[in-house]
């Protein structure tokens, strides 16, 4: 047998491996009680679930479903009563009988057993019918919260497929530890349901990992490559993949009547339809005008009707990106210069005149025009941006990367993993009873750290709107919009935690926050701080284009020994200074961004004119498929190199916990 022969039994082999896996996913999910307790009536000891409207007293749910989906009222009580006993504002119901690819579609997507407690998990489910607290829909700002119908039927039964994507994903965000799923016995997914909405519910569920779309279609061709070699093989993989469904579903979710018959070949045109769209939307970007919302979107993007959800992520209004184009050209056509302040010949840490350039850099993660000097200082060690920006110019470097145009792309960054979120919380005093992040950006941190601190108030303080939506999402108790030192007198007293998490190298004065610090902890309080470590091997290997630099928002990086002896100047007793799990992952495959972001730029940022637009989105997209091999390389390197930069003091990045004297 030829070693394309061996294709098939490979594959075959990953499809029975991932049924199984698929099917205890599956299997893990609840099955909604529909008896007379599950439809409302309740036991001894049992509170009643509020009733949808018409059952004598109102509900505090709406339900918000696709066309061709009716839940009877018995179903709608037992919904609700399940959701209100398990304390959900959030509830996906899934019907007992799904079409067979949208069975495969629900278990690669979710993984039920972990997903309520998943804090950072991204809303997911079977977007047939979704059962949503009025108060977290309207906390959303979704359009649809709006709807005058919710008052008088407290129900919208016309949402696309790819809507309900949207609203379970705001709403997951919105109702992080309360939302979750169930399978709805007697409900029968949408019919007929041919595929025909498969492709754009997997690109709006799928927008930020578009190589998701393709691994069916590499599965299958695989299969084809060997099926000349390996005939029975061949067979026995397509035959495993075609009853897949129905194993996957097992004594959870049945394939509806018919679906299967048919399955094997519709989600082979879905495959086929993923690289035909994928071609079309290049071919789109490359030949769109400047100005237009297609040169911001993706292959991975879709436009839900924008009247019950709004506008999907990733896809700005046009007249607003029109509008930010012309703000940033009148901004450019002053030129540079009021960006910057004068250059400084001492160190800004301890006074020090013998200054040598670090380094010379410009911004590579969004691109946007200028270069800036870092200096080091020879007698305590510390680097500075030396001149460092201006207010105008800060305002400048920072509008559209953690709001506005950026907004979505940095959710998806913050949100990634909650690991290094938990580690801080981990390296906390016992049971904290009041905590405040400084510089707590849209919450994540506060939001991942109740899973370790559950009794813990949580409070923020960021500069930015995020830190607003943070509050409006409750992931954090309370939010400050400000400058920390300037807030420190409202704030004085009220905790026994304050934290620092990659916010001092933003800074324009680290040393003022640390005395704003002092100033607010009592006694016995603790502060603690993570940055950017400038003498980790790293900031030497990548220069430049290392993210711990983040040029040019990052204005301070401080050795550990200085920020450990200011500390203990303000009355502080440094307890621990931890680098190895500090250490952050992404280094290499970051510093590629970089390198991509310098070879070939963005040409439909706002900030960007060029003169030949479909040109240079050639060029990048050139640029980046030359970059995979190397994208790839860096994913290794990250890996191999994690236990040489993770001993000693050699981490991207250290921590400090001190206690107030």
């Amino acid at each position: 047998m030829t070693r394309r022969g061996w294709l098939p039994v490979v594959v075959g082999i990953g499809i029975g491996l991932n049924t199984i896996r698929l099917h205890a996913r599956l299997h893990a999910l609840e099955v909604i009680e529909t008896g007379e307790t599950g439809a409302g009536e309740t036991g001894a000891g049992e509170q009643a679930a509020p009733q949808a409207p018409g059952t004598g007293r109102s509900s505090p749910y709406v339900l918000l479903s696709v066309p061709g989906l009716t839940l009877t009222p018995g179903q709608r009580r037992a919904a609700e009563a399940h959701a209100h006993r398990h304390g959900l504002d959030v509830l996906d119901l899934i019907p007992a009988e799904l079409a067979a690819h949208r069975i495969l579609d629900l278990a690669r997507m979710v993984e039920p057993a972990t997903y309520r407690t998943a804090r950072l998990a991204r809303g997911r489910g079977a977007f047939q019918a979704v059962l949503v607290d009025r108060g977290v829909l309207a906390r959303t700002g979704l359009p649809a919260a709006a709807d005058p119908r919710l008052v008088e039927r407290s129900e919208l039964t016309d949402l696309a497929d790819a809507e309900l994507v949207a609203v379970i994903q705001v709403c997951k965000r919105h109702a992080a530890a309360s939302t979750d799923l169930a399978v709805l016995p007697g409900l029968a997914g949408r019919t007929p349901d041919d595929g025909a909405t498969r492709l754009p519910v997997q690109r709006a569920a799928y927008a930020w990992e578009p190589a998701r779309l393709f691994l069916p279609a590499l599965r299958d061709g695989a299969i084809l490559l060997g099926a000349a070699s390996n005939p029975p093989a061949a067979l026995a993989a397509l035959g495993m993949s075609w009853l897949q469904p129905v194993i996957v579903g097992g004594g959870r979710v049945r394939v509806s009547s018919g679906t299967l018959r048919r399955s094997a070949l519709a989600r082979r045109r879905i495959a086929a339809a993923q690289v035909r769209g994928s071609v079309g939307s290049l071919r789109e970007q490359l030949n769109a005008p400047p100005d237009s919302a297609a040169t911001l979107g993706s292959a991975a993007t879709v436009d839900c009707a924008a009247t019950l959800v709004g506008r999907p992520a990733g896809r700005p209004d046009p007249a607003e990106l029109a509008r930010r184009r012309a703000a940033y050209r009148a901004d450019l056509a002053d030129g540079l210069d009021r960006f910057f302040e004068r250059p400084r010949s001492t160190c800004p840490w301890c006074g020090g005149g013998e200054l040598s350039t670090r380094l010379l850099g410009r911004d590579v993660a969004q691109g946007k025009p200028g270069e800036f000097r870092y200096d080091r200082c020879a007698g305590c060690g510390h680097v500075f941006q030396n001149p460092r920006l201006s207010l105008d110019g800060l305002e400048f470097y920072y509008r559209d990367f953690y709001d506005g145009l950026g907004a979505t792309a940095l959710e998806e960054v913050f949100g990634f993993s909650p690991e290094p979120y938990l580690d801080r919380a981990r390296q906390a005093i016992p049971t904290p009873r009041n905590w405040l992040d400084v510089g707590g950006g849209h919450g994540h941190f506060c939001n991942v750290a109740r899973t370790v601190w559950p009794g813990t108030r949580f409070d923020a303080l960021d500069i930015g709107a995020g830190i607003e939506e943070a509050a409006r999402r409750r992931w954090v108790d309370h939010a400050y919009r400000g400058f920390f030192p300037e807030l420190a007198a409202e704030v004085k007293g009220r905790y026994d935690i304050i934290s620092m998490f990659h916010y001092l190298e933003h800074t324009r004065d680290p040393r003022a926050e640390l005395d704003a610090a002092a100033a607010v902890l009592e006694p016995g309080g603790h502060l603690l701080i993570e940055v950017p470590n400038p003498d980790s091997p790293a900031a030497r290997l990548y220069g430049a284009l290392w993210p711990g630099w983040l040029i040019p928002q990052h204005q301070h990086l401080m050795p550990a020994a200085n920020v450990a002896a200011a500390l203990q100047e303000r009355g502080f007793a440094v307890q621990e200074t931890r680098f190895g799990e500090v250490h952050q992952k992404g280094d290499p495959v970051m510093a590629l961004y970089g390198l991509l972001q310098r070879l070939a730029p963005s040409p439909s940022a706002a900030w960007r004119t060029t003169a030949v637009p479909r040109r240079a989105r050639a060029v990048r997209a050139l640029t980046a498929a030359a970059l995979v091999p190397a994208f790839a390389g860096g994913l290794v390197l990250d890996e191999v190199s994690r236990p040489y930069l993770t001993s000693g003091s050699r981490a991207n990045a250290y921590r400090i916990l001190a206690r107030r004297l």
